[in-house]
């Protein structure tokens, strides 16, 4: 059984280069885990997937660390990657031959739902993903000393503004 929802609020910063990305998402996979969420392969590497695209066009586009910050609601997981770029992001449209530019365009077709929005730190881009229920057996996870010492508790706060929102 999942956790309670806001429980255990759990943020990290992320340095400002996409060196550090791998390790971001298997972060973030892992305190899904600890919540005690039940993630089958597919979910799971849609996190990884999801994660990795916005923390990449985060610190790629910002050259600046950025925060990440995971909450189980009750019926999603919710990712936010807060950074300094009071900029909004929207997908944008890739030429067949460009490297880069669809990120976002995978975060639209994977996500439960997305958006981002201002805050008084630049912006707050964010994904939400429908977790299952937990088959019968899961153990709830408890918070552990663990969990603890990987916190990094960033205040951040969202300015009241107009909301960019998606919906997949």
């Amino acid at each position: 059984m999942p956790r309670l929802p806001g429980d255990s609020p759990y943020a990290f910063t992320v340095l400002s280069s996409v060196a550090a990305v791998p390790a971001a998402r298997e972060r973030v996979v892992n305190r899904a885990q600890r919540l005690g969420l039940a993630l089958d392969a597919e979910l799971t590497n849609d996190l990884r997937l999801l994660t990795g695209e916005v923390v990449a066009n985060s610190v790629t586009h910002t050259q600046a660390a950025c925060v990440v910050s995971v909450q189980w609601t009750g019926e999603r997981l919710r990712v936010e990657v807060t950074d300094v770029d009071p900029t909004l992001v929207r997908p944008s449209q890739a030429e067949a031959m460009d490297e880069s530019g669809r990120g976002l365009f995978l975060v639209d077709a994977l996500a439960t739902e997305w958006g981002s929005q201002p805050c008084t730190a630049g912006k707050k881009t964010w994904f939400e993903l429908a977790v299952p229920p937990s088959s019968e057996g899961t153990v709830a996870v408890t918070a552990s000393h663990a969990d603890a010492a990987a916190e990094e508790p960033v205040p951040i706060i969202c300015a009241p503004a107009q909301i960019e929102h998606q919906a997949a």
